[in-house]
């Protein structure tokens, strides 16, 4: 849900950009991009398309990029992305091209003072909508934001994330030890309550998919996924299962789901490294609107249901998540692992 100090940014944010842009052409040969994305790490990994299409589109600009600590990882094995985690570190430079998916009256006032060539921000592709059909997909309004710059061509979807052989042969390892070639990936685990499907739900998942596909689960996710993780395996009764918390990095889960049957889990960042890998995926949401933070690919499945006034009111006591119901989602699972 948007703020209304949200909606007052987009309001000036979009501004900003019609006064730097007036005199443009859009047609520059950019040398230094800024790209601003303080943004939890499902954004950032919707967001992946942008890169990927400014250095296809511009090959020789640098690409500097503000974001939070956690997602400096996922540009690891991008040469043309140089990550920062504070502003101050940049604030003192000047670029050829200011992309604003994520920003703050801070970082606008920047844009202000610097004057780039051009300069994008999500303020005003998110005032379009509103008025032109309603939010779209995130990966389709991270695209719509540069979309100016590429005139007549088809920009790519692909938020595919780049990992090394090392990190796929240490995930290859693991499961070679642990005697495993196919299995699910479950995540129980989100920041907000109202977001988790219940631990029990999840247990009676992971026996079915334990004695109908004779497939073991392996649960991911941060530290705090531990307890919740522990409790759920508690609950199963087959013991070939495993609890992977602290095993692995981000990009050797991205490889870990590259590797897997299925994923199944909460709508978070784990769900979208899933979707990026183009893992068949099973989506549980609960408070969001339709469609925007969808997986966009042909392999997933999203149960969803809405509140009759909208999602603005709940909370986790009223959590449209708790609507979903087992047998739904073993159903889900036949379709895709049959």
């Amino acid at each position: 849900m948007i703020t209304v100090n949200e909606k007052v940014l987009y309001c000036k944010s979009w501004l900003t950009s019609k006064y730097i842009n007036s005199a443009s052409g859009y047609k520059y040969d950019f040398k230094s991009v800024l790209i601003i994305k303080n943004d939890e790490i499902g954004d950032l990994v919707t967001a992946l398309p942008v890169f990927y299409n400014l250095n296809e589109r511009y090959p020789n600009a640098a690409q500097t990029l503000v974001c939070k600590p956690f997602n400096t990882i996922f540009f690891k094995h991008i040469p043309f992305v140089k990550c920062h985690t504070n502003f101050d570190d940049v604030s003192g430079n000047t670029y050829d091209l200011i992309v604003e998916l994520r920003g703050s009256e801070e970082t606008r006032k920047y844009s202000l003072s610097q004057k780039p060539k051009i300069r994008l921000d999500r303020g005003g592709v998110r005032l379009f909508n509103k008025f032109n059909g309603g939010q779209k997909n995130e990966i389709d309004t991270n695209l719509q934001i540069i979309k100016q710059l590429f005139p007549n061509v088809s920009l790519s979807e692909s938020n595919r994330i780049v990992v090394s052989s090392e990190e796929v042969q240490k995930v290859s390892k693991y499961i070679e030890l642990a005697g495993i070639s196919h299995f699910v990936i479950l995540h129980l685990g989100a920041r907000d309550r109202a977001r988790r499907w219940p631990v029990e739900h999840f247990a009676e998942t992971i026996n079915y998919i334990n004695t109908t596909y004779s497939l073991p689960c392996v649960l991911v996710g941060g530290p705090d996924d531990m307890e919740i993780n522990e409790e759920c395996l508690e609950l199963v009764t087959s013991k070939f299962n495993y609890n992977v918390v602290g095993e692995f990095d981000l990009l050797e889960y991205a490889a870990l789901c590259d590797k897997a049957s299925l994923f199944v889990g909460n709508e978070s960042g784990p769900l979208h490294i899933a979707a990026a890998m183009n893992t068949p995926n099973i989506a549980l949401f609960g408070p969001g609107v339709k469609d925007v933070f969808y997986p966009k690919n042909d392999k997933s499945i999203v149960h969803h249901y809405f509140l009759a006034r909208g999602h603005k009111t709940q909370t986790v006591e009223n959590s449209t998540i708790f609507s979903i119901q087992v047998n739904e989602v073993k159903a889900s699972i036949d379709k895709i692992l049959s």
